[in-house]
Order: C-alpha cells, then sequence, then structure tokens
C-alpha cells in the first residue's frame, strides 16, 4: 500500500508548482488557471483500504474513463473522475491522467480549439487537394485562404501556425502519392536550435489522405515522431463536434510545445542548454541582432562553466585594428632607468590565459628559484663590496632585475638573465647561448649553497575539473587571420592539446624549443552582430571551427522582467510589435530586430517611451531603412508599431521561400 507521505510527496515532485489546500474531508492540489486564480485539479481522500482520488473528468478522453472506477456523471469542470490507488503500480497507471487534469486547468477548455483545428483542417485538405491537382500549374508560394501571412497564418491555443500551401522548392507529388514537403503546416518549437513540430501529409491519386508529425532541425532531415492520422478518420465534414480521433491528432500534435513551454527558457533558465553546446564543441559563436544581450549571456555561461571563478575566465573585445601582437605574443615597447626605449618580447593575453590553463593541470614538483633569485639580488644591491663571480669578474644588478656581468679588465660586459638561468635550473644541459652556461652554473651553485635553492623537481601532470571560458566579443569586426595566424590549426575542436601544437611567429625569439598550444580546457566563445557589415568577410576557415547559435530578441526578454519588474510588460508589447513590423519591410528581416537591452534604457529616461524611441531607437531604425524607397514612411509605420500597446501586433511578412524547405 502507498502511505499517505510517500503520496504526497509524489504529487509534490510531479507538480512542482502545485499548491497543497487541506480541508477537514480531503486533500486537493490546486494550480493558477489561465485567469490566474487557484484552481482544484485533484482531490484526494485518504481511507483505509488506500487512497481515493478525483480529476477533472473534462480533461479524458472516451477512452481514458474505462481506467476509472466511477465514471463521471457530467463531463464537466467537476473533480468526478474518481480512480482507487492501492501500490505503486495503480499509482504509476493514474499519473499520466492526474497529469492530464492539471494541464487542463492550466490552459483552459479545449473545447474551442478542438473546433478550430478541425476548421482548419477542412480547409487545409481541400486547399491541398486543389493546389496540388495534376491539372492546376502554380509556380510560387500559396497561403491558406483567408491567412495574411504564411507565418503565422493563425493562432490557435496560443501557438503561432506556419502554413505553406504550396512552395517552389517542393510543387506537388509528381505521381500523386507518397510524402511531399509541400504542404505542410506546424509551428517552431525551439529559437536555439531552429526546430520545428510539422504536419507531413501522404497523398494518393494527387488526394491528401494522411498526416504524419515530425520534428524539423535547419538542414538537417524530418525526425519521425511516430505519430500518423488517416484523414478519414477525422471526419472533417461532419457537423459533429470533434471526435476523439481529432482530439488526440491534436493533443500529441500541440503536446510538444506544451513541454517546451514548460521548460521555456529565460536568460536564467537557458543557461545550462548553451553550455553544453559549448562543452561539446569548444568554440561558440553566440550571434542575433543588437541588444540581445550576448555579451552578457557569454558571460553567465562562462561563470556557470567556471563556477563563477573570474580567474578561469578571459575577456577581450576586438576591432579593425586588433592584432596577432595583441592576442598571442609579440615585440613591445619597453624602457630602461635611464629612459632609453627598447622592445621586448610579449606574451599576448590569449597566451598568458592558455599558460594559465596548462599549469592548472599540474601538481606538485619542487621549485623555489623566484624565491632564491630575490634573495640574492638584494644581497647584492645591499652589499659595500664587490661580489665577485670569478677572480676577474663582478655582478651587480641591472634595471630588469637581471645580473651584469662586469670585468676588472674594463672589458666590455654582458648580461645574465634570470630566464636564462631559470632554464639551466631546470636542465643542467640546457644548450642555448651556450657562452653563458658556465657564468650560469656559478650563479646556480652560489644559490643552493648560500640562498637555499632546492634541486627542480618537474610538476605531475594531472587531470582537472578546471574550465577555462575565453570570450572574444565583437569577433567579427577583427582581422581574423591576421589576429589568429597559425593558431587557425591550434582552434580546431579536434586538435587541441598538444597534438595541436604549433611555433608561434617569434619562435626564433624565444629562449626555449617549447611550441604553443591551445589546451583541452580551454573554451571560446565568441559573439556577432547579424547587421555588422564585416560579418561577410568572416574567415570562412574560422567559421568551419565554431558552432553559431542565434540569439533572438524573443528568448532574450526575460532581462526585462528582471530589470523593469511590473512594467516590464508593456516594453515587451512594445518590443514584439516593433520588431513585427520590422518583418514586413522589404529589405529587413528578422537579423534586424530590436534586442531588449535598448528597452533597459527606459529606467535611464523615466519610462518616456517617447525619449527611449527618439534618443534610442529611431537613430538606429534610419541606419536601417537610410537610401530605401519611401524612407520617411517607413518610420512611420515603425512608430505607429512602437505606438501599440495591445496584443493587436503587426505580423511579419510572408517568408516565402527562404525558409519554404521545413
Amino acid at each position: 500500500m502507498v502511505s499517505k507521505q510517500t503520496f504526497i510527496a509524489r504529487i509534490k515532485q510531479e507538480f512542482p508548482d502545485a499548491i497543497e489546500n487541506q480541508t477537514k474531508s480531503y486533500i486537493s492540489f490546486q494550480v493558477k488557471n489561465r485567469k490566474g486564480k487557484l484552481q482544484n485539479f485533484i482531490e484526494i481522500n485518504f481511507q483505509n483500504k488506500g487512497i481515493k482520488i478525483a480529476v477533472l473528468s473534462k480533461s479524458l478522453h472516451d477512452s481514458d474513463i474505462l481506467l476509472f472506477n466511477k465514471k463521471p456523471d457530467s463531463f464537466g469542470w467537476t473533480l468526478d473522475a474518481e480512480y482507487f490507488i492501492e501500490d505503486e503500480n495503480s499509482l504509476n497507471e493514474i499519473l499520466p491522467f492526474i497529469n492530464k487534469s492539471y494541464e487542463f486547468v492550466k490552459s483552459g477548455i479545449k473545447s474551442e480549439c478542438y473546433k478550430d483545428f478541425k476548421e482548419f483542417l477542412s480547409k487545409f485538405v481541400n486547399q491541398a487537394n486543389i493546389y496540388n491537382s495534376k491539372d492546376i500549374e502554380i509556380k510560387r508560394s500559396q497561403k491558406l485562404d483567408g491567412a495574411e501571412h504564411i507565418y503565422p497564418a493563425l493562432t490557435i491555443e496560443g501557438i503561432p501556425y506556419k502554413v505553406e500551401m504550396l512552395n517552389t522548392g517542393h510543387f506537388g507529388p509528381k505521381s500523386g502519392n507518397g510524402y511531399i514537403k509541400s504542404p505542410y503546416f506546424g509551428y517552431r518549437l525551439s529559437d536555439m536550435d531552429n526546430s520545428w513540430i510539422n504536419i507531413r501529409c501522404g497523398f494518393q491519386r494527387f488526394k491528401l489522405t494522411e498526416f504524419k508529425i515530425v520534428k524539423w532541425y535547419s538542414n538537417n532531415r524530418d525526425e519521425d515522431l511516430d505519430y500518423k492520422y488517416f484523414v478519414k478518420d477525422l471526419e472533417l465534414e461532419s457537423t459533429a463536434e470533434p471526435n476523439d480521433i481529432l482530439k488526440e491528432f491534436y493533443d500529441n500534435f500541440t503536446s510538444f510545445y506544451r513541454e517546451s513551454e514548460k521548460e521555456e527558457i529565460n536568460m536564467s533558465e537557458n543557461i545550462n542548454e548553451y553550455k553544453n553546446i559549448l562543452l561539446q564543441s569548444k568554440n561558440l559563436i553566440l550571434r542575433g541582432a543588437p541588444g540581445t544581450g550576448k555579451t552578457y549571456l557569454a558571460k553567465e555561461i562562462a561563470k556557470e562553466l567556471t563556477d563563477g571563478n573570474e580567474d578561469q575566465i578571459g575577456f577581450v573585445q576586438f576591432h579593425p585594428s586588433y592584432d596577432y601582437t595583441d592576442f598571442v605574443e609579440g615585440l613591445r615597447p619597453d624602457s630602461n632607468e635611464d629612459g632609453s626605449i627598447f622592445f621586448k618580447l610579449k606574451e599576448g593575453i590569449f597566451k598568458k590565459f592558455c599558460q594559465n590553463a596548462i599549469d592548472s593541470k599540474k601538481i606538485g614538483g619542487q621549485d623555489n628559484f623566484d624565491e632564491a633569485w630575490d634573495l640574492y639580488l638584494e644581497y647584492v644591491n645591499n652589499r659595500d663590496e664587490k661580489e665577485y663571480l670569478t677572480e676577474f669578474s663582478y655582478l651587480t644588478v641591472n634595471s630588469r632585475n637581471n645580473f651584469n656581468i662586469n670585468y676588472e679588465t674594463k672589458a666590455q660586459g654582458t648580461v645574465l638573465t634570470k630566464s636564462y638561468v631559470y632554464e639551466l635550473y631546470k636542465d643542467e644541459n640546457y644548450l642555448k647561448q651556450p657562452y653563458y652556461h658556465n657564468q650560469g652554473k656559478k650563479v646556480l651553485e652560489t644559490l643552493k649553497k648560500r640562498f637555499g635553492l632546492k634541486d627542480y623537481i618537474s610538476p605531475e601532470e594531472v587531470e582537472t575539473d578546471k574550465n577555462f571560458v575565453f570570450i572574444i566579443d565583437e569577433i567579427n569586426r577583427g582581422e581574423i587571420s591576421k589576429i589568429f595566424g597559425e593558431l587557425f590549426f591550434s582552434i580546431d575542436p579536434g586538435y587541441r592539446g598538444e597534438k595541436g601544437s604549433v611555433s608561434t611567429q617569434y619562435a626564433n625569439l624565444h629562449k626555449t624549443d617549447d611550441k604553443f598550444y591551445i589546451p583541452e580546457n580551454v573554451y571560446i566563445i565568441g559573439t556577432m552582430n547579424d547587421i555588422d557589415r564585416s560579418v561577410d568577410t568572416f574567415d570562412f576557415a574560422m567559421r568551419r571551427r565554431f558552432r553559431f547559435v542565434e540569439v533572438t530578441a524573443e528568448s532574450q526578454l526575460g532581462m526585462l522582467d528582471t530589470a523593469l519588474g511590473d512594467k516590464a510588460e508593456e516594453a515587451k508589447i512594445r518590443l514584439r510589435n516593433l520588431n513585427a513590423a520590422i518583418e514586413n519591410i522589404q529589405e529587413l528581416n528578422s537579423h534586424y530586430h530590436i534586442g531588449p537591452s535598448y528597452f533597459l534604457n527606459l529606467k535611464d529616461v523615466d519610462f518616456d517611451y517617447e525619449l527611449l524611441w527618439s534618443d534610442y531607437l529611431k537613430p538606429l531604425l534610419e541606419d536601417y531603412v537610410r537610401g530605401t524607397y519611401e524612407e520617411f514612411e517607413t518610420l512611420e509605420t515603425l512608430k505607429k508599431a512602437f505606438d501599440l500597446i495591445n496584443n493587436e501586433r503587426t505580423e511579419p511578412q510572408d517568408i516565402g521561400d527562404n525558409d519554404a524547405d521545413n
């Protein structure tokens, strides 16, 4: 028998947003309906022989009722479908039906939705049969009768449908039989991967006879979801209420949207999805319209991947004058104590970052060279007498904390650098610059005898879970080939680690023969604006090495909730209306959307939308439409859309053949 505690815990686990409500005779669980009011979706009565529950009968199909112990009387808004839970198996059996009651309360009455869907299907089938007749010749995309646009053609229960009756890419069933991509209808499932749930149509003798539910990803084959329905079983010509098969078709077709709606990704919730994409691909570029919060999102992904450790996050913004010497390494000016200028080889920001990531994978070892060296420098500096290295040479300290070797004979002295002595310390057989070898060994002997230098023990390389994330903001604004150079090879995800080692452009100036590589625990995130002209010049070799993910304005609306609070809703409505109008402009598309970041400026203008328009949005939109036909009228149209503060937004224009293949 299932205990009361176990059952209550299970309900809370399955329905985390449900609220427990206790009365004298029973316990119920409530959830907010579409009007925002709490409503029961299950009533529970604990008895000695088990647990009796009741769910909303209106949420059930005729076939579902067969499972219940007591049949409902009305199939109305009452919890009158009863079931008796005796053990764990019966609990698992009834849970899907409790979920139906839960979903029904949250979603509202579906009977009208079924009727709308039936009416739409009837029109769709009739029009498809006409357009795909062997006798008709139509050479362009066609809309659903009565619809102004292909997408969205209509909206049922809040889901915008794309309906393509015909497109030039796939014109009709040539033989009159089989499945084709035109006509079809569906809805966008996710902006993240541009996935859609679509309905493919099966024909026999040029007549639409079957519907099949598939999932479509950009540039990939359909994924069959194992749902198929025959047109004759849907009884579309009947004047009776929608039958159970049609209801099942609708429920299964829309269920994927409901699932995605439950998991709707806002700024905080989608970080994990982006993080997983980055872990898989190593290199990620967040692309999208201006103001969609790509840089902020990149930083949040980096924090998630590094557990918020700032030392494991690097950041740089590319610009046209940025080059290899800034990024990898190069000669940089430095000065002596006397003010004279010289050039010194210095590591760039990315090379330093990678070295830190490499060092994080090393543990143990023994190396106190820096400490001993500093002690020796201090000793020589403070000594009144000369510190002789040999009978005829002595040491002094120069401005860069290296030793000058001076000769009593007034012969020209030399410089013994810290870096050379350190390499000799790590490897007594170090062969570079052999003329310094004896002097370096003498300094090492002194360091060991008088300043506590210990024998060098190389650290051991171990596996580590430390991740390092390097963010390149505006990655497309730099001249990529000039900045990365030979790192085009090393940055490839397949050549991370020592197998991707390369000699840098300044390798001849290195004091060692070590090559440079990008360690496997380094991940790179780039950001770019879709409308930036420099996108067109982004190196194709580099494109192949990055995974591109679009960040849409719609997917980032959550930032307005956080920043604007109860004033966010109006901002969202205006933003959506404006973006819909932008898509209606012939020369523009979704790449020119206005991102929600622009609306964060509302706080700076005391929520004056006229100021937001004139000072922030209008200048950008003027750049968008400058030189186009009817430039002034276009701006007026966009302003009217921006001024709309209800949901009667301007619908996007047809997207026709550009998106016809999904």
